[in-house]
This record gives structure tokens, sequence and C-alpha cells, in this order.
């Protein structure tokens, strides 16, 4: 599903129930494929609640299911992810970078060691969703 077509779900009631127990937002290494394409090493994979989020001025604000995070599953640079449901069906994929890149999605590293990449996750970290929009 490209952004139109998220566009076109969030003007309805679609993409919220779409997105149902098990949905999940993940957090990928390497080169994005193309839409819908295989999946890369899944660096953190954040389980969104049920429902996922809301829908405010055409947007999608997604939201995690567990107030403590969701454990980093392996060490790297995320540059890319998915938000699929619990079946692995695709939904949507986004590009990744740090605070200071050109990502749809940013992703911030709490206290990393000193000179490592600002994105860099950690494996056994934790991982958290902040403000996720997607649409509007």
């Amino acid at each position: 599903m490209n952004v139109i077509a998220i566009n076109a779900m969030l003007a309805g009631p679609g993409l919220v129930p779409l997105l149902g127990e098990g949905s999940r937002f993940l957090a990928c290494d390497g080169v994005q494929p193309g839409e819908g394409g295989l999946l890369t090493t899944v660096l953190a994979a954040a389980v969104l609640a049920v429902p996922a989020g809301a829908v405010n001025a055409g947007a999608l604000f997604l939201v995690q299911a567990s107030a403590d995070g969701d454990l980093v599953l392996a060490t790297g640079i995320p540059t890319w992810g998915r938000v699929e449901l619990a079946d692995g069906t695709w939904i949507a994929d986004y590009s990744v970078s740090g605070p200071s890149g050109n990502g749809q999605v940013k992703i911030t590293v709490q206290n990393p060691p000193e000179g490592d990449p600002e994105a860099k996750m950690y494996q056994g970290g934790t991982f958290f969703l902040g403000e996720v929009k997607i649409g509007g």
C-alpha cells in the first residue's frame, strides 16, 4: 500500500480496524526493497496497541501496545521499516534515519556509546515508539 492508498483509507474507517491484534511497526537494516518486498534483518518490532492508534486531521498516529516498550532483536543501523499485520501481511514501508537524516521515520537512540552512528540500535535494548504519524 502506498501513501496515496493509505491516505484514501484514512479518509474512511478502514485502516485502524485493519491493524488488529499483533500488528507491528518494524525497524530493519539494509536496502529497502520495493513495496511489500522481502524483509531484511528486523532490528526491532513494536507490537501495536488495539486499536493501533487514532486518525486525526487525515493522519494515523500509531500507539505501541506496551508502555514498557519492545525488545531490540539485533544490533544494527535501521534504514527502512514496515507496518504489517500479525500474519505478516504488508501494509506500508517507510525510510528510516537518525534525527539529522532524511528518513520518513526518525530513530533516536538514548545514550549511545561515543562515536557510534546516531541511529544504531543495540540487541537487548528497549524499542519505544514516540510520535508515529502516517499520511496526512
